[in-house]
């Protein structure tokens, strides 16, 4: 009876201190969060590389400097000069021009002015051992002269022999005759010395230069105010978003001419200018976006034209 009392009271103590057990143990682990099973990342194929992110990669490895402006003041008091030509005489003929002109008579003689530098072309390309453009610009010359009605209409260029332009600054620059300082010139606008020269010189042997005068007048006038007229949306975009619209204008002509020099495939071509914001001292525009389409972030470095 002792024994079967002692062994109750063992297990009631039992009892009693299994919750006391089950408090001082630890605690047990908490069921691991599973994070749910998402799809596997398709990775976006990095955009094709682009002929101007070639360019830029070339860029990177050449030499690197600044505009070379001179005689900038001197600049800036012929572009003042300009500025004012083309607000009250210039710039108004041309919009009267393009009012009264259909746009589609408007881009025909466009095209016919045009029409009139394929000899310059071909010429230069001859002299430039180009045989292929030379002929090619003499082929265009001739076919949009007669079936094209004086350029009107470019039936070359719908048959598969599109143009190839070029000037005699573009064969001094093959022959690696440096740019020289930035020039503006009264009326006509940015240059180069070396563009200058070779300006003078197509002007000399071009075919329009043995007309009578009053012709020739005509002519450069009326090549003047349709190339005003044809440019006139970029460079009110870009007057409208410069802060300095000298400066700006100055960027633009250089890579604008750059890149012609290039696409004409002389050899030892220098670098395509990169766009400056220190140089241009310009906000983005509708012009920037144009004329450097699709290249990478402008940066402080430009390139000298060779």
């Amino acid at each position: 009876m002792k024994s079967a009392c002692t062994g109750l009271l063992c297990a009631l103590a039992l009892v009693a201190a299994a919750p006391l057990a089950r408090a001082d143990a630890p605690p047990a682990p908490a069921a691991k969060a599973v994070a749910p099973q998402l799809p596997p990342a398709v990775e976006t194929p990095a955009p094709a590389a682009t002929d101007s992110d070639a360019v830029l990669d070339e860029l990177d490895k050449g030499e690197v400097t600044s505009y070379w402006d001179p005689i900038e003041p001197v600049n800036r008091v012929i572009f003042d000069f300009n500025e004012l030509a083309d607000r009250w005489a210039i710039g108004p003929v041309s919009q009267v021009y393009g009012f009264l002109m259909p746009d589609p008579a408007e881009r025909a003689v466009r095209r016919a002015f045009r029409n009139l530098t394929e000899p310059i072309s071909a010429a230069n390309h001859f002299v430039q051992f180009h045989p292929d453009q030379a002929g090619r610009s003499f082929v265009r010359f001739c076919l949009n002269s007669t079936v094209g009605i004086v350029g009107l209409f470019d039936v070359a260029n719908k048959i598969g022999i599109a143009p190839a332009p070029t000037d005699f600054g573009g064969t001094l620059y093959r022959y690696g005759m440096p740019a020289g300082p930035y020039i503006v010139a009264p009326l006509l606008g940015p240059s180069t010395a070396r563009d200058t020269i070779g300006g003078v010189v197509d002007d000399i042997v071009m075919p329009q230069r043995y007309l009578p005068g009053v012709v020739q007048l005509l002519l450069f006038g009326g090549n003047g105010i349709t190339a005003r007229r044809e440019a006139d949306p970029g460079l009110a975009a870009l007057r409208d978003g410069a802060v300095d619209f000298y400066a700006a204008l100055r960027s633009a002509y250089y890579f604008n001419r750059e890149s012609e020099l290039r696409e004409a495939g002389a050899p030892g071509a220098s670098a395509i200018l990169r766009s400056s914001a220190d140089t241009s001292a310009s906000k983005p525009s509708l012009s920037n976006t144009e004329v450097y389409s699709d290249l990478r972030s402008a940066s402080s470095e430009t390139v000298p034209l060779k």
